[in-house]
């Protein structure tokens, strides 16, 4: 989950995501959740706190 109040687009998550479901689409954060393996490798190094895991 990406809390778009919190999230300052910086990006830092998007090389840290291996299968790549992480996507900057204009002004918003998307996670794909089909392409999501759930690692959490997103999540602590996000400098803001804007992404946690969620059950689907």
């Amino acid at each position: 989950m990406v809390d778009l109040a919190v999230c300052d687009r910086c990006g830092l998550c998007l090389p840290l995501c291996p299968p790549a479901a992480i996507h900057l689409a204009l002004s918003d954060l998307l996670v794909d959740r089909q392409t999501c393996t759930g690692c959490r490798k997103c999540v602590a190094p996000c400098p803001v706190g804007a992404l946690a895991m969620v059950d689907a």
